[in-house]
């Protein structure tokens, strides 16, 4: 064989060799270039696990130190001892004592009562209420004019002719006396326990007509009782209670 013939062998077994290798280097190349189609999803959900492991051990050190505080707070406690001062206990006035048995919330779904518009000074008030209750031993009106004077209250009957309305009479406010007119009802059921109403609160009025829920003075004045001899009641005319102090 001429040295021109192994020559072109060589070069042709040499492109061959070259074609081959090409032929079997562009799947490798595209798969390189293009990716797996694994590839991408497994490294986002690798990424993924990632965060989620983060995540976890934050919550796990948030956890750690709510527990360690709380467990600071709860020796902190049994030890006795504060950061913040006690603040004291505030002392209540006698009328304050006397009326705290009357902060709870009132019946008014048996108590049912219309407030006037307003009274005049120096004339007695005829106060009714409608109780809807059953085995009623007692109903009393309790009544002041100052917002912090004493109590006193009166008894109150049946209205002629009802089974449910209960009538009572309340002394008249001092002419020229700038108070209000204060009430509410106490009701004393068979068993002894006491219900009440809201307080009503009625402001005063100067006029020489006379509305027809009051009426004038008569010789025999308003008998009262008198909550705390203590808290005497202030503002009112033409009254007698029945347990002042005798000195």
């Amino acid at each position: 064989m001429s040295m021109v013939s192994k020559r072109l062998v060589a070069i042709r077994l040499l492109v061959t060799a070259m074609l081959v290798q090409l032929v079997f280097c562009i799947p490798a190349a595209y798969s390189a270039a293009t990716g797996d189609d694994y590839e991408i999803p497994l490294a986002e959900l690798k990424k993924v696990e990632k965060k989620k492991t983060k995540k976890a051990e934050t919550r796990r050190r948030t956890e750690r130190k709510k527990t360690h505080a709380t467990r600071q707070e709860t020796q902190h406690e049994a030890s006795g001892a504060t950061d913040v001062p006690e603040r004291p206990v505030p002392l209540l006035s006698e009328t304050e004592k006397d009326g705290a048995e009357f902060m709870e919330a009132p019946d008014s779904a048996h108590i049912s009562h219309e407030p006037y518009s307003y009274v005049v000074p120096g004339k007695r008030t005829v106060v009714k209420v409608v109780i809807s209750r059953e085995a009623v031993q007692s109903v009393r009106c309790r009544f002041r004019s100052l917002e912090r004077g004493g109590y006193a209250s009166v008894a109150m009957t049946k209205a002629p002719g009802s089974q449910f309305t209960y009538v009572a009479t309340l002394p008249a406010l001092e002419p020229g006396m700038a108070a209000l007119l204060r009430y509410r009802f106490v009701v004393v059921d068979a068993s002894g326990s006491r219900t009440f109403s809201q307080e009503f609160v009625i402001p005063v009025k100067s006029t020489s007509v006379m509305p027809g829920w009051q009426q004038d003075p008569s010789p025999e004045p308003v008998r009262a009782t008198l909550d705390n001899p203590r808290q005497p009641l202030e503002g009112f005319s033409d009254v007698v209670m029945e347990n002042v102090e005798k000195k």
